[in-house]
Order: C-alpha cells, then sequence, then structure tokens
C-alpha cells in the first residue's frame, strides 16, 4: 500500500521525480583519443570498456583536472550516433586529454618553425586559440583570414598541416 504525500499530491511527487530523470546529461566515456566508447555509461553500463576497440587507448568518464564527468548524451534524448565529445570541460575550461594532445602537437608544429619571428609565432598561436575556443562566434571568419595571412610566412609544411588542423578540428567542434 503506497502512502500518499503529506498534502495528497502523491501523482504530482511521482510526475516531478521522472520529469527530473530526464533532465542533465549522461556521462560519457571516451579514450584518450576522442573516441567515443559510451555516451550514456552511467546508464548502459554494460557497454563500457576499459580500452578502445578501434585505437588501444584507456577509457575516462572523468576530466582528469577538476574530476567532474564528462558530458554524454543528453537524458530523454534519442542520440543513435549523434554524438561527439567535447574538446573542453564544461566544468573547468580545460581541454580533454584528446584536445589537448592536438593543441599541443600543434603548439609545437608552430614554435618549431623558424621562418617565424617568436612575436608572429605568438600571435598566430592566440589566433588559433580564439578560433578553436568558440568556432560559432562571430569573429571566427574574420580570425580564420587573419591566421590565413600570418600563417602564409610560415613553413609550407607548418602552414599545410596547421590549416588542415583548424579546418577538421572546428569541423568536428561544429558538431557538438
Amino acid at each position: 500500500m503506497r502512502l500518499a504525500s503529506p498534502n495528497g499530491d502523491e501523482q504530482a511527487m511521482r510526475d516531478d521525480r521522472d520529469r527530473k530523470q530526464f533532465r542533465g546529461y549522461h556521462v560519457a566515456q571516451v579514450c584518450l583519443n576522442g573516441h567515443s566508447i559510451n555516451d550514456s555509461s552511467d546508464s548502459y553500463p554494460e557497454y563500457n570498456q576499459r580500452f578502445c576497440a578501434a585505437c588501444g587507448a584507456e577509457t575516462i568518464t572523468t576530466c582528469w583536472h577538476c574530476n567532474d564527468t564528462i558530458r554524454g548524451a543528453v537524458r530523454g534524448e534519442l542520440n543513435w550516433g549523434n554524438y561527439h565529445p567535447p574538446a573542453f570541460c564544461h566544468n573547468c575550461g580545460k581541454p580533454y586529454p584528446w584536445m589537448q594532445d592536438r593543441l599541443q602537437t600543434a603548439k609545437d608544429l608552430l614554435y618549431n618553425d623558424d621562418k617565424l619571428s617568436l612575436e608572429e609565432r605568438e600571435k598566430l598561436w592566440g589566433i588559433l586559440g580564439y578560433v578553436m575556443s568558440d568556432p560559432k562566434a562571430d569573429l571566427v571568419a574574420a580570425k580564420k583570414k587573419l591566421f590565413e595571412i600570418e600563417i602564409a610566412k610560415a613553413l609550407p609544411a607548418t602552414r599545410d598541416l596547421l590549416m588542415d588542423f583548424m579546418a577538421k578540428l572546428t569541423a568536428e567542434m561544429m558538431k557538438s
């Protein structure tokens, strides 16, 4: 036998509880290289994996910096393959390991280009950081153009790789 709530509103309490379970995000499981393993690891742990089947990397469900969970699928929505792991933590703003690796590779490439002065490298890194921080922002198109103008001074290999990196990363982040 169920007891009614003190105000006699048991159905309203049940409805509120049901609505709450559809708020927010599931916890995602992602490998260190950015492959999505399980976008609902909290609700479907039977699909979790210790290592990625695509690349063999270890998997994580929390940010290494702040220990908050990685946002997965939106609760109550059918995602069926539309989930893309975020590049940055929603709680602390730091890049996840897969993004950190990409950013560090781009930075190393940029800072090892002898045709660019330190000032030019820093300027390019700042522009690239802006574009990567919010690819949907109003100034992104202008910042990309500035990047193209400035990167023209770099070695061809640096220029081509960084332009490719920026294009792919922007496309990935636009999916989110």
